[in-house]
């Protein structure tokens, strides 16, 4: 019989764990549950300027009210105001899907409830505008 003992690690914000302290480290600085996160996407890109995570929560409404019950569990009603607010928070951002994503998520707004958001197509938009941008300027991407 052979026993190991192995050493689990849990990023601070969220549910991610991992058996590499340095990997689940480096998640935990972009993890979008962090509130002094510092966001990869808009690093890349030179012309954008990240917004600190109070001002992306200052555009969003509040949402406490928005949960109801029901037989079937919990929902969520997306209030009159926040089409809005999210057009005014993806400007704020310049269309940054990580941030989106982060205000979201630290907001308690179900992503799946938001109209017209779609991470993942979202992400391969902005990647593919980033290649042109920078196969524009020369470098080759």
């Amino acid at each position: 019989m052979r026993k190991e003992k192995k050493w689990v690690y849990y990023c601070e914000f969220c549910k991610k764990s991992g058996r590499s302290g340095g990997h689940i480290a480096k998640h935990e600085k972009r993890c979008t549950m962090n509130p002094n996160r510092h966001c990869g996407m808009c690093a890349m890109d030179d012309d954008i300027e990240q917004v600190p995570m109070p001002g992306l929560l200052a555009v969003l409404p509040d949402v406490t009210d928005c949960w109801t019950e029901n037989r079937y569990g919990r929902s969520f009603m997306v209030p009159d105001s926040f089409k809005e607010a999210f057009s005014n928070l993806r400007e704020k951002v310049e269309n940054c899907p990580a941030c989106l994503l982060a205000a979201l998520r630290q907001k308690g707004i179900p992503v799946g409830a938001v109209e017209g958001f779609n991470f993942k197509q979202e992400c391969n938009s902005w990647w593919g505008t980033f290649g042109e941008e920078q196969r524009d300027r020369g470098y080759g991407y």
